[in-house]
């Protein structure tokens, strides 16, 4: 199964922000409903508006989206208490902590949240010496954080590692970099998932969702199960279901077919 996380619900978006700070359940709830019924399997939950209400906010938020679907979340920070606060509300199967990275304070706040409420994990492919520019990098993070993970009990089957997409007007090639981590990290890991910010791809140029839905066809080829998206974005979910089946991950188009008589197409 693929793997989306629905992203719109982030408190650095404007609107979304005032909304939350104005305790608008019905304009979050929308949301929520609107990116299920595109096809999410997850819903992001960022509550990063403000440091000082961050806690709060995440906890307000887990508890409106909860009511009005039934996905499990995926709670974004870096902050573990504004983590805790989210998933001591709403913590079903699927849930995901997003995220660890190699950094060691990431890993010595974060870890053990992973561990005591038995979530999945999205893992950056970064550490203390920052966001590799190269694939042996990215290689190089991941096999870190396999074996960290490995090491605490944690099947690499609630891993979702994001290789860090750079955009492409401004780190030419870096997409050719993600590509093959993508394909290395199924190769050696292939319990282990993939999540991927990929609208980073289309940052800064117009017209952007040509760029994404490109990259996401290309992706799928690669070998990647997830992304972190819009799922309402136009042509999206439709450039998933026709990568799937040309690549024979959809047998015999089935999913697609049953999507095109659904009028989802």
């Amino acid at each position: 199964m693929f793997t989306i996380i629905a992203e719109k619900i982030n408190m650095t978006r404007k609107r979304v922000r005032k909304e939350v700070w104005d305790r608008n359940a019905n304009y979050i709830a929308r949301l929520a409903k609107a990116q299920e019924a595109a096809g999410a399997t997850h819903i992001d939950v960022n509550a990063g508006g403000d440091p000082a209400k961050e806690v709060d906010d995440m906890k307000w938020l887990a508890e409106v989206v909860s009511k009005a679907v039934e996905l499990p979340l995926s709670f974004d920070s870096s902050n573990p208490d504004a983590l805790r606060a989210g998933l001591s509300v709403r913590n079903r199967p699927g849930t995901f902590v997003n995220s660890i990275t190699g950094e060691k304070e990431r890993i010595e706040s974060v870890l053990p949240l992973v561990k005591e409420f038995n979530t999945n994990v999205i893992c950056l492919t970064m550490d203390d010496n920052g966001m590799p520019e190269d694939l042996e990098g990215r290689v190089r993070i991941t096999d870190a954080l396999a074996e960290l993970l490995t090491e605490n009990d944690i099947g690499l089957d609630r891993a979702y590692f994001d290789h860090l997409v750079r955009p492409a007007s401004t780190n030419p090639g870096q997409a050719g970099y993600i590509l093959a981590a993508v394909r290395r990290t199924k190769e050696k890991y292939p319990e282990a998932h993939i999540a991927l910010g990929l609208s980073n791809i289309s940052f800064g140029v117009p017209g952007r969702n040509n760029l994404n839905r490109v990259f996401f066809a290309m992706l799928a080829a690669a070998g990647c199960d997830g992304v972190i998206i819009d799922p309402t974005e136009e042509g999206m979910m439709s450039t998933l279901l026709a990568s799937e089946a040309v690549t024979g991950t959809d047998e015999y188009c089935m999913n697609y077919l049953t999507a095109y008589r659904a009028g989802k197409l």
